[in-house]
């Protein structure tokens, strides 16, 4: 498992290179740089409670093909959730940050309905690991100008819940050999998700998948859509462009998808995916242009 050192590091190496994009506003660059920095901090004081679970059957439903976990069973640390969450909200509404006007008002705008208790933050958490919800739609419709922001407010407070999740639950499934070592369908097996980005590792390209809501690392089959499972070939396809070296865009035409792939084998770079995605989006707004459908938004709720 990488340090928190060494991830640091990589981490300001790729946002050099991000800083030099001119696709997304330097203010909010510099929010997400600091969001992971109060992410990180809070790892080392969340706590989530797995009495009950058993952790053979759990295995054995993702040997099946299955995965760990559900929205519904989950476990959160709410309490590491609602702190590390105001302190998120008061960065994005200092005006020292510069950012878009729009998300400031409807951030503030959920922190009122917390204040007035109009919204109800557990429930809020346990909604957005599904994505839908009437809290989430109700707010979307209450924020129109940044209709996503109450989700990525939640899972960005969620964020070291969801990692000591992953963490606990990778080392039993992957620990001593438990599951296949190749996932032969795209999605998470610890919570079934999608990934929201690929990456090809060592000589022979082996493939994993990055989920977009636990960010489990997994490997997968090389010669299948991560998306619908096809594996035929004469529907599968990949682009890669100049301009943006490392980075390849696999296609689908069974389910009009795309999903992004990181190949930094011929490069001097380490990946760090999260900022990877954001540094490569001049390669979705290309995919969109040919009528495909990116299957999930990245971690960022862009």
């Amino acid at each position: 498992m990488e340090s928190t050192e060494k991830r640091q590091k990589n981490v300001s190496k790729t946002l050099r290179v991000l800083n030099k994009k001119e696709h997304l506003p330097q203010g909010l660059i510099r929010l997400f740089t600091k969001i992971l920095a109060l992410q990180l901090e809070a790892h080392t004081h969340v706590s989530v409670d797995f009495s009950g679970f058993d952790f053979p059957s759990l295995c054995r439903s993702v040997g099946q093909g299955g995965s760990c976990l559900s929205p519904q069973n989950f476990p959160l640390d709410n309490k590491n959730g609602v702190a590390l969450f105001f302190r998120i909200v008061a960065l994005i509404t200092d005006p020292a940050e510069e950012i878009p006007e729009p998300i400031v008002r409807a951030a503030g705008e959920v922190a009122r309905g917390i204040e007035t208790k109009t919204l109800d933050l557990e429930q809020a958490f346990r909604e957005s690991l599904s994505g839908e919800g009437p809290i989430h739609t109700a707010w979307a419709q209450r924020t129109p100008e940044a209709p996503g922001i109450l989700r990525f407010l939640m899972l960005a407070s969620l964020e070291p819940s969801l990692h000591a999740v992953e963490q606990i639950l990778g080392d039993h499934l992957h620990g001593d050999g438990k599951v296949s070592v190749i996932r032969q369908t795209g999605t998470c097996p610890i919570c079934g998700n999608l990934p929201y980005i690929l990456e090809l590792r060592g000589k022979e390209g082996v493939r994993f998948a990055l989920c977009s809501l636990c960010r489990h690392e997994y490997r997968i089959r090389r010669l299948a859509c991560p998306v619908c499972d096809s594996n035929d070939f004469d529907k599968i396809a990949y682009f890669t462009v100049e301009e943006e070296p490392g980075f390849r865009v696999e296609t689908c035409e069974s389910c009009n998808t795309y999903m992004k792939t990181i190949d930094f084998r011929g490069l001097d770079r380490q990946a760090c995916p999260e900022f990877n995605d954001l540094e490569s989006m001049a390669l979705d707004y290309l995919a969109a242009k040919q009528g495909l459908k990116r299957s999930t938004l990245s971690v960022w709720g862009i």
